[in-house]
């Protein structure tokens, strides 16, 4: 269509007798244009891979901090061939940036956002360790078990009742 032709449904919408034709014809639009919105993807694919990333991270801290335990452990004397699960708590726990506006009456706080839209990590904390289980050929001895689990305890501040050293099986 035209400029022209187009102007003049929209004159022939606007006289008084259509105006409830003209009120229809907008909502229609409003309706198709939030349609619209709500099937075109939106930058929440940003999110999920920050969410990938970090579960990422997760696996290769624990699967790094299980491969550090076995070569430890191993190099005890009497441990022998070690195996080593750890378990964590939760995952990455990061803190933002925040700016604190101070009033005579009231605080304000906003957190910290970056030229992407995204916040400004101020700090990132990696998970807790809950527990750790051993396997080791010297596991069925009482005091290379303890000197496992105190070894643990020391490294991880961990209780001792999340230490599990056990024997391996020949």
């Amino acid at each position: 269509m035209k400029k022209n032709e187009l102007l003049s449904v929209f004159h022939a919408l606007q006289s008084g007798k259509n105006r409830t034709s003209l009120a229809v014809v907008v909502g229609v639009l409003a309706m198709l244009l939030l349609l619209l919105s709500e099937l075109l993807p939106s930058g929440n694919t940003q999110k999920a891979a920050v969410s990938t990333a970090q579960t990422a991270t997760v696996s290769q801290y624990q699967a790094q901090l299980e491969q550090q335990l076995e070569e430890l452990i191993s190099q005890l004397q009497g441990a022998g061939h070690t195996a080593v699960m750890v378990t964590l708590s939760t995952g990455e726990e990061t803190v933002y940036a925040v700016d604190t506006q101070t009033g005579d009456m009231q605080q304000q706080e906003t957190h910290v956002l970056l030229q992407d839209g995204s916040a400004l990590a101020e700090t990132t904390y990696l998970p807790q360790v809950c527990g750790v289980a051993v396997l080791c050929e010297g596991g069925g001895d009482v005091r290379v078990a303890a000197r496992i689990t105190e070894l643990l305890h020391s490294l991880l501040d961990l209780p001792t009742n999340r230490i599990c050293v056990e024997q391996r099986k020949r």
